[in-house]
């Protein structure tokens, strides 16, 4: 598989930026689709465009040219706790990567890597006990529906895809090798580094070992 040329949504967020700084270190084209061109800085082989992934026509002219799509985008809340009021349309992901896959069976990308977490959809037995009670009666619960309906479009795409499913995120320093957990073994920690995360998208970009899987990334 040739990737030369990688399409970021969620680029400006604080996993994304770190997926476009490693995507830039291995020497990859980068598009960012983004809101707000001003909130990231031009670097060389980085190519801004102006948009919206909710947008249907935005997210072709991104799409166009690129061999492959990584996806940081969230469910924002107003902050980080629990019971944070939603601050993103409902199911922003889910209508944003249906527009992504739409572009995709039009310009022939085939690879997807789309970020989810520890406790969406079939994982739910697996994440810890203190984030299953969250997920089940706070806020939270908005955005795992989100990442639910949108892992579900992910795997009937018929692209090549891999959803990886993050454990609580941090933003640690220093980038780790992650425990990756598939079919529940290892078991998994309960946090990792966004850092960690961003690297591990771009490394499995390249892994047919990874395609229709949801591999759940963690640190201890």
């Amino acid at each position: 598989m040739i990737i030369k040329r990688v399409l970021v949504l969620g680029a400006t967020g604080r996993t994304g930026r770190y997926v476009v700084e490693y995507a830039l270190e291995r020497g990859l084209e980068v598009v960012a689709l983004v809101r707000h061109p001003q909130r990231i800085a031009p670097r060389p082989n980085l190519f801004i465009v102006q948009g919206t992934a909710e947008k249907a026509d935005d997210v072709a002219v991104a799409v166009a040219g690129s061999d492959a799509v990584l996806s940081t985008l969230n469910n924002n809340r107003a902050s980080d706790l629990p019971w944070a009021r939603a601050v993103s349309p409902p199911f922003l992901m889910t209508r944003s990567i249906a527009n992504v896959i739409a572009a995709m069976r039009l310009s022939g990308a085939r690879r997807i890597v789309v970020l989810s977490a520890l406790g969406a959809g079939d994982s739910f037995t697996q994440a810890p006990l203190v984030s299953r009670f969250f997920i089940r009666h706070t806020n939270l619960r908005i955005v795992f529906e989100d990442h639910a309906a949108q892992e579900r479009l992910v795997r009937e795409s018929g692209l090549e895809w891999t959803i990886v499913r993050a454990a609580i995120l941090t933003n640690s320093r220093f980038p780790r090798e992650p425990i990756v957990t598939l079919d529940g073994l290892p078991k998994p920690a309960l946090t990792i580094g966004r850092r960690s995360v961003a690297r591990f998208m771009i490394d499995v970009l390249y892994k047919p070992d990874f395609f229709e899987k949801t591999p759940i990334v963690s640190e201890r």
